[in-house]
Parts: structure tokens; sequence; C-alpha cells
């Protein structure tokens, strides 16, 4: 006799018998089939559940990967097959991984979701919506648009709907995970340089740079690409070759200047001289023109007196200026000097208050980055003149160095700058070009100034200079006359650079991999929900899971074999006169059950299994729990 389920008990007019008595040969099968089915219920859920949970993992390792930018350790050199093969290769396989692993869940769940619907009491309509839900999305969305008819099964219908649309985010954000992208990498190589700073064994005895100076004025006027390894004030090295593509490490030295003011000069007009003191008990006699007013004249080193002995030089530039000066009216009588200037048909000269005053020139070397492309400073060093008021300068010495030979260059007579202030033949005052382009750095035009003199204007000071001025101005012109000589070399009368090495941080065109956040949020978002939706599907906490159903599907066999088998739903299906989907729905309300009670181990030697399928008759339109 076969055993039958609760509900046959309770509605037995309702219950047909699926099994009868077997005879020994159809037991030994019906064993072995038991068996089987229930190792096989026991592994499908393990690996549908395992395979969602890895699924979860995989993307919670990429976003790990995403924060911490480890993916962009694993880099490819630029190449045509690297940009155009591979990332295909890369989109491809990202794809057909998806597609694969996602059949096999799809497999999977729609399997056991379907079989754990069955051996469920559920309305036949609900297991016409879900089965119907399975084969794909558009389906799925229909069967949920169903239940605003008869509401049969709403919950596991838009469950499965979900699923399927989570599904299809993972097939459309699969090829845009991880892809291939290109960034600028560097590394770091040596190139060799020439030196932009000369050091002082480059200044030997026999060095002039006086011609230099009337190249000065042109520095101004030279664009970028040409006045390579000069920026303001600073010189820097410049690379020899431009075939790498990045930035280079070089020193850039820059020139600075102090300037203070010389107090107790002695000034004589007659002989044009000044006694200038060079420390506490040294002094010299230097040349000393008239100045016309608002003017700036560095005094050549050529002493008055016992010019041909070796005497030791101030590293420095020794100027006199016209201008005038905010300083303390205290210390003015201890500092300014009077030049007066005769005018035709003027009784009393004029008289211009002058002052001499000492800059003092220093370097600082740092490291400093150059585009090699362009050879040009990325990196200049802020130009610091802290100067605001003028003070007296104390002295020191020094017997040989730079700074000793740019500023006797500065001072060299020889380059005039062609404007001759002159009223009478003992008084005529021609300033350098050097003088003329200092004046020019600070606002001074001598060309405006000798047009003034020539028309006979009275030589009245109107220009207040700073410190700072001045000293920008000197560190600009040494700067510059120290590019020159570089530029020129030994043979034109300069000095030869010197050549050096650079660390060059090389930067070229890479591939790496680059996860993209945007379709991992949605890939991870789909996975956790198709996570959950598998679980809550397949009844994966539910007490039902050792129960199989009589039928594993709801196809068109199976509808045979179950109008065949359950004279209870033919009897229901019988008074549909107009097989609409509407009606037949409707008549499906009907509460069926096709669980096949797996047998206990013990049982199997004396009894097999039977199967029920148990039907009850409810017309009432409730919905799914």
């Amino acid at each position: 006799m076969s055993r039958t389920c609760v509900s046959c008990r309770l509605n037995p007019r309702y219950c047909v018998a699926t099994t009868s008595t077997s005879d020994p040969p159809s037991a030994n099968r019906n064993f072995k089939n038991a068996s089987k089915n229930t190792h096989n219920g026991l592994f499908a859920p393990r690996a549908c559940h395992i395979l969602h949970g890895v699924l979860v993992l995989i993307h919670i390792v990429l976003l790990l990967f995403y924060v911490h930018h480890w993916e962009h350790h694993v880099t490819f050199s630029f190449t045509p097959t690297n940009n155009d093969f591979w990332p295909v290769v890369l989109s491809a396989s990202l794809q057909a991984f998806y597609t694969i692993y996602t059949a096999v869940l799809l497999f999977l769940t729609q399997r056991l979701a379907i079989s754990r619907t069955l051996v469920r009491r559920v309305k036949l309509t609900a297991v016409h919506d879900i089965s119907g839900a399975w084969a794909g999305l558009g389906s799925a969305l229909s069967s949920v648009w169903r239940q605003t008819d008869v509401p049969a099964s709403w919950w596991t219908t838009s469950a499965v709907a979900a699923y399927l649309a989570s599904i299809t985010v993972l097939h459309v954000t699969s090829s845009t995970l991880l892809q291939f992208q290109t960034f600028n990498a560097s590394m770091t190589t040596s190139v060799p340089t020439t030196l932009g700073w000369l050091d002082d064994s480059s200044y030997g005895s026999s060095t002039y740079l006086g011609p230099i100076t009337t190249s000065l004025q042109v520095v101004n006027h030279l664009t970028g690409l040409v006045s390579v390894g000069l920026y303001n004030t600073t010189l820097y090295d410049t690379l020899t070759t431009t075939a790498i593509a990045g930035n280079a490490t070089v020193n850039a030295t820059t020139v600075t200047s102090s300037c203070g003011l010389v107090p107790n000069v002695t000034y004589s007009a007659n002989t044009s001289t000044a006694i200038v003191p060079f420390g506490p008990v040294a002094t010299r006699v230097l040349n000393a023109s008239t100045l016309w007013s608002d003017q700036i004249h560095i005094i050549p080193w050529t002493e008055y007196e016992d010019s041909y002995v070796n005497v030791s030089k101030l590293a420095g530039v020794y100027l006199m200026v016209s201008t005038l000066l905010e300083i303390d009216p205290s210390v003015q009588d201890e500092v300014a000097i009077n030049m007066t200037w005769p005018i035709f048909g003027v009784v009393t000269p004029y008289v211009i208050q002058a002052y001499f005053v000492y800059c003092s020139l220093s370097a600082n070397t740092t490291d400093g980055v150059v585009n090699m492309q362009t050879n040009s400073l990325l990196s200049p060093t802020s130009i610091s003149q802290p100067s605001t008021q003028w003070g007296m300068y104390q002295f020191g010495w020094s017997n040989t160095s730079w700074q000793t030979q740019i500023g006797s260059a500065l001072a060299t007579p020889e380059s005039s700058s062609g404007f001759i202030f002159d009223v009478i033949s003992s008084q005529i005052t021609e300033l350098s070009v050097a003088d003329e382009y200092i004046m020019s750095l600070i606002g001074l035009i001598l060309t405006e100034e000798y047009t003034q003199f020539q028309d006979g204007s009275p030589p009245i000071s109107n220009f207040t200079l700073r410190p700072d001025e001045l000293e920008f101005a000197v560190a600009k012109s040494a700067a510059q006359l120290i590019w020159l000589a570089g530029q020129m070399g030994a043979a034109n009368g300069g000095i030869d650079p010197g050549n050096g090495t650079a660390y060059v941080n090389e930067e070229f065109v890479a591939l790496r991999f680059n996860i993209n956040l945007l379709p991992l949020a949605f890939a991870t978002s789909a996975s956790v929900i198709m996570l959950g939706l598998a679980l809550h599907m397949t009844r994966a906490f539910d007490e039902s899971h050792d129960s199989q159903a009589v039928i594993p599907n709801i196809g068109v066999l199976q509808l045979l074999w179950l109008g065949h088998r359950s004279a209870s739903i033919n009897e229901v299906l019988e008074d549909v006169q107009d097989p609409t989907e509407a009606n037949l729905r409707r008549a499906g309300m009907i509460d069926v059950c096709f669980s096949n009670i797996m047998p206990n181990e013990g049982e199997c030697g004396s009894s097999t299994g039977s199967d029920s399928l148990s039907c009850d008759v409810d017309y009432r339109r409730d919905e799914e729990m």
C-alpha cells in the first residue's frame, strides 16, 4: 500500500495515489533511484550556494584591489600589440567567464527553486507563473504583470525577475570591470649636461670678461629657447640631449647681492677722485667722475695712485649713485658727498648729492628640475632680496674668486654707452654699457636723461632708489655676464663651461590594469542580490530540503502526465469553456503539492518511498506568502 502525504489524508477525495505496491525487482530499482536522488539533492544546493558566495567574494576582493590600487602594479610596455590586441582579449575573457559562470548559477538556481516550489503547498497558478518566469527576463516581467489580475505569486515571480535582472547587470558590466589603462610612467637614468655655473678654477689670471659686458643689453631681448641655462638670477645646468622625454634634476645656482652705503668718503672734484675706506685703516684712491642726476656708475678697479701695485680687490661691485635715498638724516652727512654741475647761463652751479655703495655677490646652489625637451627650468628658485632700508656695509676681503672677476668686468670703462655728459672740458661723464644696463633694470632710462641734458634741463634728482632694487639689478647683471661667458667659450673671450651628469626622471607611456569603480559597484550589488535571492528561492533554511518533487519541472510532458494522473485537476479545468490565459489562471487557484518523501536509510530495505500528489480545490484568490 503506498504512503500518502498529509494533505491526502485530510482530503482523501482529492488525492490520487501515484505509485502502488512494487514487486521485488522494482523495489530494488526504486531504492537505487532514491539513494541517487538523495545524493543529488544534497550536492546541488551546496554547489549553488557556494558558487554564489564565491562570486560575491570575487567582487569584494576586486573592491580591496581598487581601494589600494594594487592592480596598478601590473604594468606592460606600450606597444601596438599590447594596446590593440590584449585589451580585446581581456574584455572577451571577462565576458566569457561571467557568461559561463552565470549560466551555471542560473541552471542550479532554477532547478532548485522550481523543485522547492513544487514540494510546497501552493496554488497551481503560482506553479504556472513561477515556471514561466524562469524562461527569461521578459517572461519574468510578464509574470509579475499578470499578478495584477490574479495575484497568485507576487513575491516569487518578483524575486525571479530581480535575479534575472542581476544576471543581465553582470553581463553588461563584465567587459568593463578590468581594463588596460595608459599612464605616464617614469624611470631614473643619467644623461650628460653642460654646467651652468663656473667654479673659481675657471677664472684664471688671464681671464678678462670686460668686453663681454657690451652684450648685456642683448640678453634681455632673448626668448626662453635661446637663453636656456639662465632664469632671472639663476644659472642651471643644461642637457645635451633632447631625445628623452621627462624631467631632469640638475644643479641650479642663484646669484644674490647685498648692498650697503660706504661712509666717510673724501671726494675731490678737481681731480675726479675719491678716497674710499676699505676697512678700519685701509683706503684706496679711485677714479670717480661727476654724475648727472639720477645716475648709477660702477667705479673701475684701476687705482689713481700706485696702479702697478698688485693689491687685493674687493669681491663685489663698487658704485656711485646720484639718486634720492631714504636714509636717516642723522647719517646723511656721513654717507653723502656734494658734486657740483655748472650750467651755461647760471651763475651758481647745481649741487648734486651722491652716495658710494658697495654690493657684495654670493651664490647658493640647490637642485633644480629641468624639462628635457625644452631645457627650461621648471622649479625656479625664489629671488630673495630682503634689504628694505639702507645701512652701512661691513667690508670683507677676497683675493681670487668669481666675485672679483665679475666685479672687474662690470666696472670696465672700455664698453662705453656712447652718451657723454660734458659741460666743460675738465668735467666729462661717460657711463658704460654696464652702467646703462643696471639703470634700465631699476627703471632709469639713460637716453631720456641725455635728452634732458641736451635740452638744458637742470640736474635735479627725483628718483628714490631702494636697496632691494639695486641688489636685484647687480645680481641679475652678474648672472647674465657669467651666462654670456659660458655661451661664448674661451675661443671668443669667454670661459669654457665644464661637463657634468644629471639624473633624469624619464617619462614614457605604459599600460597597466585598472579597475573601474562604477561597473564594479553595480556588479557587487548584483552578486549580493543574487546570493540573497538564491538563498530565499531555494529554501536554504527550510526543513523541506529533504523532499523532492514528483515532477522536476513544469513543461508540456509534465502537464500531460499531471492531467493523466490527477482526476481532481481534470475536474477543475473541465469547467473552463474559453481557455484564455486569464480564465485558466483563475481556474488554477487550487492548492497542489507534488511532494516525494525521501525514505530514511533504515526503511530502504523494507519499503520504498512513495510519491504523492495532493490537490485541494480552493477558488479563493489568495496570494502566495
